[in-house]
């Protein structure tokens, strides 16, 4: 029974690894396009500059995706112990994002990207998905669902590079 258990868990590893690979084919190599951000609260936000100090992760997601509202608060949580810039896609005015997280109390750092033009130049192709920015690279990508121990190992090994 341990056999089948560790060998099925290590072909979903495969299979996983594979389709981040897949998913992660259109994402930007060398420099990094545009990465200074303004925030729904008008903070500016330097992802380079911010990733030298440690990686950051990125997360791009929709208020109208149904898996980004499964897995955002998991990673409002994680924005509360490591650094995270989520960038909401296509999801309306300033004003209209600011009531959306203010009525489900997220705490995390949001940068409006209503025409989707952020998310084109960092070759994003669905949400919700992770980029983990180290010292100005992308060292990590990943879509679809995850979990905060998941981003959280990413991140780990992104540090230790």
């Amino acid at each position: 029974m341990f056999k089948k258990l560790l060998g099925f868990l290590l072909m979903v590893m495969v299979v996983v690894t594979v389709m981040d690979v897949w998913r992660g084919k259109d994402l930007p190599v060398g420099e990094l396009p545009e990465s200074v951000w303004m925030t729904i609260t008008e903070q500016q936000r330097d992802i380079i500059a911010e990733s030298y100090e440690q990686p950051v992760i990125v997360y791009f997601w929709a208020t109208w995706c149904p898996v980004c509202s499964t897995i955002t608060p998991s990673v409002d949580w994680l924005a509360g112990h490591l650094p995270v810039v989520t960038v909401a896609m296509r999801s309306g005015t300033d004003a209209e994002l600011q009531r959306y997280v203010t009525q489900n109390d997220y705490q995390m750092v949001v940068v409006n990207d209503a025409t989707g033009r952020l998310s084109q130049q960092w070759g994003v192709p669905v949400t919700p998905a992770f980029a983990i920015v180290s010292e100005g690279e992308i060292q990590s990508f990943t879509a679809g669902l995850t979990t905060p121990m998941g981003l959280y190992a990413r991140w780990l090994w992104a540090k230790w590079l």
